[in-house]
């Protein structure tokens, strides 16, 4: 069983960069989904092996691949990303961007608009096992 793990920052800590209704449908929703989804889909591989009934196993790995990645994908998000903090990085990672950026504005910019241009993965149906 895995469990939701309290979000580490206030609902709107990253406003402006991330709205709190957008912070609030990924934990309260996305994320409560997965880890429900997942705890049920383990339940239901369980209850298989103990019957010896393999007929769904498949239905049900996939979509614990599925659920459990997307909760873990969340939670990595999630402790991940922090309100504003205008440090820099240590001189080492700061040599590092500026050799192969050429300086820490081009590579800001850089991420920034790969950040724009990243797609989100759309949700695909998941099969119903029984």
């Amino acid at each position: 069983m895995i469990k939701k793990i309290p979000l580490p920052y206030s609902f709107d800590a990253l406003e402006p960069y991330y709205s709190k209704e957008t912070l609030v449908l990924h934990y309260d929703k996305l994320y409560q989904g997965y880890v429900d989804n997942t705890n049920k889909t383990e339940e239901k591989l369980n209850l298989a092996r103990q019957n010896h009934d393999f007929e769904n196993i498949k239905c049900l790995e996939k979509n614990l691949s599925f659920f459990g990645s997307g909760a873990i994908l969340h939670q990595l998000f999630f402790e991940n990303l922090a309100p504003k903090n205008d440090s820099k990085p240590d001189e080492n990672l700061m040599q590092r961007i500026r050799q192969d950026f050429g300086s820490y504005e081009t590579f800001q910019k850089q991420f920034n608009e790969a950040a724009k241009a990243v797609e989100a993965s759309r949700m695909v149906p998941f099969s119903i096992c029984s």
